[in-house]
């Protein structure tokens, strides 16, 4: 697997040589839009709202800071604004785990020592884990600065991007939350005979597959076999029943 991004975690005045490697990788189907008749790909054409079609050479990047009016820059100008690229993760500060809400997270990275053994790295990611402690700093990838969280995990650091505040929407600006209603203790029983009637002591991702994804390779696969591909019929959707019906009619089930 190759690093994503290579250079040194700043702690103080210790430097700890690390690379960064994703977490995750995507699987998402990607559909091509051809064209109908010619089963050839659809590509766009740069179009002035004028209706004047537009080549690279004509295009300009502005700011709208009023209706319609654009502030202009050149490539030059937004290029010297970019973050320039640096092989330093400085921490700023350490917070309690906790403190950091899952809504904050945006893509995760493995962090591993470029040495065996660097005691400088075993050592923050031991202190981290005993004190329970997060480490906040800012990096550079790509051109562009992101914000950050190191925290220990399994047998190494999980670097996550977080998202800055004024990233993050307000709940309080969302509908429907104000008006709590009264639940007795009889839902509430059956409640949680229902979650303990699901519940599982060990979370075990691999149970969980793509099906859109296995479906669509069994589809195509038939296809190409010339295979006929039966219609599915849809599920008919149930009368609606009360909270109660539906909890004991669940638990019972």
């Amino acid at each position: 697997m190759r690093a994503g991004w290579s250079g040194n975690i700043s702690w103080g005045l210790v430097s700890i040589p690390v690379k960064l490697y994703p977490a995750t990788r995507s699987k998402q189907v990607a559909f091509k839009m051809l064209c109908k008749n010619h089963k050839l790909p659809v590509h766009y054409k740069m179009v002035c709202e004028c209706g004047e079609e537009l080549t690279k050479r004509d295009i300009v990047m502005g700011l709208e800071f009023e209706k319609k009016s654009y502030f202009i820059l050149d490539a030059e100008e937004i290029k010297k604004l970019k973050p320039k690229r640096t092989d330093n993760l400085e921490i700023m500060e350490f917070i309690d785990i906790d403190e950091i809400d899952p809504v904050y997270y945006e893509k995760s990275y493995y962090v591993v020592p470029q040495r065996r053994g660097d005691k400088a790295f075993f050592l923050l990611k031991t202190l981290m884990e005993e004190m329970k402690k997060a480490a906040i700093g800012k990096i550079v990838m790509k051109n562009r600065e992101y914000l950050c969280a190191v925290q220990p995990y399994r047998k190494g650091l999980l670097l996550s991007v977080i998202h800055y505040k004024d990233e993050i929407r307000d709940m309080e600006d969302l509908e429907n939350l104000d008006l709590i209603p009264q639940i007795d203790e009889k839902e509430k029983e059956l409640g949680r005979l229902l979650i303990e009637k699901y519940y599982n002591k060990k979370f075990d991702l691999a149970r969980y597959k793509d099906t859109f994804v296995e479906e669509l390779k069994e589809l195509i696969k038939k296809k190409l076999e010339g295979k006929e591909v039966k219609k599915v019929e849809e599920v008919k959707v149930e009368e609606e029943i009360s909270l109660m019906e539906a909890l004991k009619a669940s638990v019972g089930k």
